[in-house]
């Protein structure tokens, strides 16, 4: 074989493998969907000399404890969705919402804030127990249990505790049809617990 040849032959082996890595496929990202939860709270006028209250960040119980958004096929099962997502862990998103709808009362200046940050007169502790989508159902449903402990905080003892349960049936079995109907049993829950600390408080 001369020189010539070979040198054509190295030449082509060299244009194939450039020409074939280019047409590999590239891979395709996969886009991963981020929502939120939501509160529009209605305020009320302040009353002069209200107490402050701290609203601490709830804790999660296990398998809650992160942004991925769960669901379930049979019972005792926890799964999560692959491709959504909550923007941040549930827990984090509810506390400033509950800060905005116990402010709402009027009842209370309330700061979302971690215990011991403020000088404050009361103090509410939640868990969030279960958020997630029910396919045991038909049509599947929202299910949001929180717990509630409102502290006095100068007194040190507990003065009230309560656990909410709340159901939406979704519109739709899918992703987004659980994000709206999350987004439905947050707007239901919230006012449940700013009356829970008003009643508290009395």
């Amino acid at each position: 074989m001369t020189t010539l040849i070979r040198n054509l032959l190295v030449v082509a082996t060299v244009l194939w493998l450039v020409t074939g890595c280019s047409l590999l496929p590239r891979p395709v990202p996969v886009a991963t969907d981020q929502y939120v939860l939501e509160y529009a709270a209605v305020g009320k006028s302040l009353l002069p000399d209200a107490p402050v209250l701290i609203v601490t960040t709830p804790s999660a119980h296990g398998g809650y404890d992160t942004p991925r958004m769960a669901y379930m096929q049979q019972a005792y099962g926890l799964r999560y969705y692959t491709l959504s997502r909550w923007a941040d862990t549930p827990a984090r998103m509810l506390a400033p919402l509950l800060a905005d709808a116990i402010q709402g009362t009027g009842r209370f200046q309330a700061v979302y804030a971690s215990p011991g940050s403020i000088a404050a007169d009361l103090r509410l502790d939640t868990e969030l127990v279960r958020l997630h989508q029910d396919f045991t159902r038909q049509p599947s449903e929202i299910q949001l249990t929180m717990r509630a402990r409102l502290v006095d905080v100068r007194k040190g003892r507990v003065i009230a505790a309560q656990q909410f349960d709340v159901s939406v049936a979704t519109e739709s079995d899918d992703t987004y049809g659980g994000v709206v109907a999350a987004n439905q049993a947050v707007g239901q829950l919230l006012p449940m617990l700013a009356q829970f600390c008003a009643t508290g408080d009395d």
